[in-house]
């Protein structure tokens, strides 16, 4: 066996994304990558969005670590992230597997400006149980309600935190 086949066996739980949408996101009024392999390549000419793709990620991670406020105020708030002539919220959607195997995941974000300043406008979590039959949202948030459902168990305290097991041993 190979070194490769060896690094990519041992990779084998490693989550990984096979799906982003992203819409009104700078240049990306709707962009869509399908069916990714573990190993994918952006190619195009200077101002074409390939390092927006980039960034969309370190968004979504900047959201999650500093907040939604911060990340947007970095990058210069709806008049320098909306897609010049797009009208509606900014969309990321992405759908990955915690491990080969599993359900596939789809997480969804849109958010939206006010006087105020951004707000999640709809935020969603979910999966199907099984191959076929209506998707299941156990996290959903939509202008500021937020529906939480889960299969795992309360780890205890006042505040509801669940913890699952990982299905990747």
């Amino acid at each position: 066996m190979s070194l490769w086949q060896d690094d990519l066996e041992s990779n084998a739980s490693v989550p990984r994304i096979e799906y982003v949408h992203v819409r009104n996101y700078r240049v990306l009024k709707d962009f869509e990558l399908r069916d990714l392999l573990p190993l994918a390549t952006l190619i195009g000419p200077n101002g074409s969005g390939k390092s927006t793709v980039f960034d969309v990620f370190a968004f979504l991670s900047e959201c999650f670590t500093s907040g939604l406020r911060k990340a947007w105020d970095r990058r210069g708030r709806f008049k320098e992230l909306r897609s010049r002539g797009a009208s509606g919220p900014i969309e990321i959607e992405v759908k990955y597997r915690e491990c080969p195997g599993t359900p596939l995941l789809t997480y969804h974000l849109a958010i939206e400006e006010n006087q105020r300043g951004p707000y999640v406008s709809e935020e969603w979590l979910q999966w199907r149980r099984k191959p076929k039959g209506k998707p299941f949202r156990f996290l959903e948030f939509e202008s500021g309600l937020q529906v939480t459902v889960t299969g795992c168990r309360q780890t205890g305290g006042s505040s509801p935190v669940f913890r699952c097991q990982s299905h990747c041993l």
